[in-house]
């Protein structure tokens, strides 16, 4: 299971460019570090399958313990209280680590029979609950499985983040003055 990474297409930073080209195993208790364009969040795997295609982890919301502020070294701290208790699932498929999610869609015959006010129609209102979010019908939506390619790395637990960090600094520099200005 050989992941390979492609600088400029699948990552924006030069690290996660070499740390995404890899043949890590998962393991249950060792962790993980998912690459984003320039930032690595943290996991922790829950289970993995006999094959070895199959794990479920459940990310880490990190808390920061070196006062670095914006830095390329950064250090966290991985507690068991600090993990989400959302499980994801991912899944080797297509030469790839995928996430799967789910989602509810209209079918292909009920969308032919929309007309171009479609959304105007009662009918079609009536898909959505109150939040917005559609609804499962039979005849009119179907659920939907998705695979998201991810670059993961397994064995170790690692969080960065450089536009947060930098965001949550640019916020402080430039809450007051612009208060100021409209004061």
């Amino acid at each position: 299971m050989k992941q390979t990474s492609k600088a400029g297409k699948t990552t924006g930073s030069f690290m996660n460019y070499l740390m995404g080209n890899n043949s890590s195993i998962p393991e249950v208790g060792k962790g993980a570090t998912m690459l984003h364009w320039t930032d690595r969040s943290a996991y922790e795997v829950m289970s993995v399958s006999e094959d070895l295609k199959t794990v479920v982890v459940r990310q880490y919301n990190p808390k920061r313990t070196d006062n670095l502020g914006m830095s390329e070294s950064q250090e966290y701290s991985y507690l068991p209280e600090d993990l989400n208790p959302c499980e994801e699932t991912l899944v080797w498929k297509w030469g790839a680590w995928r996430k799967v999610s789910k989602k509810i869609m209209f079918t292909k015959e009920y969308s032919k029979t929309i007309g171009p006010s479609w959304f105007k129609s009662e009918d079609y209102q009536n898909c959505y609950d109150e939040n917005g979010n559609l609804k499962l019908i039979e005849g009119k939506t179907h659920v939907v499985t998705e695979y998201d390619k991810v670059n993961i790395i397994w064995g170790t637990r690692q969080a960065h983040f450089r536009i947060i960090s930098m965001y949550a600094d640019l916020h402080t520099c430039f809450t007051i003055p612009i208060r100021r200005l409209y004061s």
